[in-house]
């Protein structure tokens, strides 16, 4: 009898043993494991030019806010790491899960696998950064600190130098200031300076409405690259206020504000409640068109981590991962064409996903849209 007790006792040992060992082997692999699980990514070059190649663009002089343009959401993650440090607007919470969880935290924080330049030679016009001041320097961060803003700034403005009659958007979202101003962070901005140029070589106008800004002004006629360079805060950080000293800058006239586009988050990770909730949004702008015309209108479509989508989240394994089937997926929708029409700036993570032909075929759509506005505009 003893012997049967001590052979069934050691046979649950082994049982739970083995189950032990099980979830842990599942808990390292979800909370240390870093492949993103990205498939296929674009990086051929194949969209260095997507403006300048329009036919008679220069002569339609189409307004900058109702090109069509590919956007990329938290284009600096593309430098992220595993292990980067989390910046200052973090909570305490957040940062135990990033030093438990680093495999875990970089997949679902990195939403761009290629560099900037990377990202502009594959159509991406308009760069959505989130920024934090760290360390004594303003830091691409999305939650995680990925690389000094002066680095991408580079890749800007090296990228522009050779792109006759492109245009890039630059979306400064502020994350946190800290001791720093925006008036500073403009001070440094035009500074930058790569291959002999600055930003404020690309930046040829001033003072003029964003709703007057046309792709002529931007270009100078199409003789050359140009930037238009926009800010947004976080409406709920306390330092926003001080951190939007906008008034104080000498480059006040060369940037805009944060009221100068709309776009919508939907803290959703199912494709169809992204879908949804783009008709929604499409709906709201054409009702008060008037209001939106001079705004960057823009369609987010990026995928967040979320409780009321669990077992979607859970099952995306990274951002990355999730948008390789569901930007695609985005793209087939019945309406997405008459979503552009509205909102022409299309804002994805992922944009260099050669899954499903993504890169390709919005680059096809983007640039079959600005065809078509500068049809009609010449016949009018």
């Amino acid at each position: 009898m003893r012997r049967k007790l001590k052979e069934r006792t050691k046979i649950l040992f082994l049982v739970f043993g083995c189950i032990f060992l099980l979830l842990l082997a599942a808990f390292l692999a979800v909370t240390q494991t870093k492949t993103l699980s990205e498939g296929a990514v674009s990086e051929d070059g194949s969209y260095t030019s997507v403006l300048a190649d329009i036919a008679n663009i220069a002569e339609a002089d189409p307004r900058v806010v109702d090109l069509a343009m590919l956007g990329s959401h938290d284009a600096s993650t593309g430098a992220l790491s595993v292990g980067a440090p989390a910046d200052e607007s973090t909570g305490g919470g957040v940062k135990f899960l990033y030093a438990v969880a680093p495999g875990l935290s970089y997949r679902y924080t990195k939403t761009q696998v290629s560099t900037v330049t990377a990202q502009l030679r594959q159509g991406a016009r308009f760069l959505h950064i989130k920024c934090a001041y760290h360390e004594g320097k303003w830091c691409g961060s999305h939650s995680m600190v990925d690389g000094a803003i002066e680095g991408y700034v580079r890749e800007v403005i090296s990228f522009l130098q050779g792109a006759k009659g492109e245009i890039v958007v630059l979306q400064f979202q502020i994350a946190y200031g800290g001791e720093s101003t925006l008036s500073a962070f403009l001070t440094e901005l035009f500074a930058y300076e790569c291959e002999g140029h600055t930003l404020k070589d690309f930046v040829p106008y001033e003072n003029v409405p964003l709703g007057e800004l046309t792709y002529n002004t931007v270009t100078q006629n199409g003789t050359k690259g140009g930037a238009v360079v926009m800010f947004s805060g976080e409406d709920d950080l306390p330092d926003v206020e001080r951190v939007f000293d906008l008034q104080n800058s000498e480059y006040r006239g060369k940037c805009y504000s944060r009221n100068s586009m709309t776009n919508r988050w939907y803290n959703r990770m199912k494709t169809s409640a992204i879908a949804e909730g783009v008709a929604k949004r499409c709906a709201e702008i054409q009702g008060e068109f008037d209001r939106y015309k001079n705004m960057f209108r823009v369609m987010q479509i990026n995928t967040s981590p979320c409780g009321k989508d669990f077992f979607e989240t859970v099952g995306a394994w990274s951002l990355v991962s999730k948008a390789k089937k569901h930007n695609a997926e985005m793209l087939h929708c019945a309406d997405f064409d008459k979503w552009m029409e509205t909102m022409p700036v299309v804002l994805c993570d992922f944009v260099t996903s050669a899954n499903g032909g993504f890169n390709a075929k919005i680059n096809q759509k983007i640039v079959a849209y600005n065809q078509r506005l500068v049809e009609r505009l010449l016949a009018e």
